[in-house]
């Protein structure tokens, strides 16, 4: 297993400054934001984020991923607005072009929450219609997309494993994967080791961040009440050999360097 860790912590940065930060504190990886002021829509031009691309591959790193800017931002593709979904896979697309620009081996989707007075199998049904047009696109560009499975008061129809691989059979794409969160697993409840059974082989990456077991926290391992230990032990009893990428909150962000640093050597001391 690798590290990497998100660019979203790293929001007083430009992206190639983000990309020298994450590079000196010694991640094996990057999962780059696409948020401003990182890899927002078509803010760079197509020759610099292949410029960024190449940078980042010089220093030694691998992109696991780039992350679509879905929380607290005005992207959903369950609304039951048109203009809001046909402008969010919009976004997706654009996010899909850039990972391909920045040599990235995935993109993330993350299902929105659900609104009040929101029938939940209509928002499943509307997010189905665009995921399938979003796997079309990605398809097109030979790009994997991975799903992350989210706490329960988040979604109402992506948070448990199961529902996220009934998903992907429903869609029938070869490009859909799964992501796991460890901190939407101390939240649901739901057992990590049947999380990863169920997942299988369309576990594509996992994400690391802890939390209290109440609130969503995206604190630094060890912090909350989580068990990184067992939970790295699962993993590799189970063949996982992906990235484990840090998704540290936004309240790090005012000093994030020894945050990042800090939440580095906690994941290599609890999970290796």
């Amino acid at each position: 297993m690798k590290i990497s860790t998100s660019t979203s912590l790293l929001t007083n940065y430009l992206l190639d400054e983000a990309i020298e930060k994450v590079t000196s504190l010694g991640f094996e990886g990057i999962d780059v934001w696409c948020g401003r002021p990182h890899l927002y829509r078509q803010d760079y031009p197509d020759g610099y984020v292949r410029a960024l691309g190449k940078k980042i591959i010089s220093y030694g790193l691998a992109v696991a991923s780039v992350m679509p800017a879905f929380f607290r931002y005005p992207f959903s593709i369950s609304s039951p607005l048109k203009s809001i979904c046909d402008d969010s896979v919009r976004y997706m697309m654009d996010c899909i072009n850039n990972a391909v620009l920045i040599g990235a081996e995935s993109v993330l989707i993350v299902p929105i929450k659900t609104l009040f007075n929101q029938n939940v199998e209509e928002a499943r049904k509307v997010f189905m219609q665009n995921l399938d047009k979003i796997c079309d696109y990605a398809e097109s560009k030979n790009m994997q997309l991975n799903l992350e499975v989210i706490a329960p008061y988040l979604s109402g129809f992506l948070c448990e494993t199961k529902q996220a691989v009934q998903v992907i059979r429903e869609i029938g794409s070869a490009r859909l994967g799964i992501v796991l969160d460890t901190g939407h697993l101390n939240l649901s409840g739901e057992d990590p080791e049947s999380a990863i059974v169920t997942a299988g082989e369309l576990l594509r990456q996992v994400h690391i961040n802890d939390n209290n077991g109440v609130d969503q926290q995206n604190a630094v391992p060890g912090e909350g009440v989580f068990d990184f230990t067992k939970f790295g032990g699962l993993l590799e009893k189970h063949g996982y050999n992906g990235f484990l990428s840090l998704e540290l909150g936004w309240h790090y962000s005012t000093d994030p360097d020894p945050v990042l640093d800090k939440a580095l050597q906690a994941t290599k001391k609890l999970m290796f």
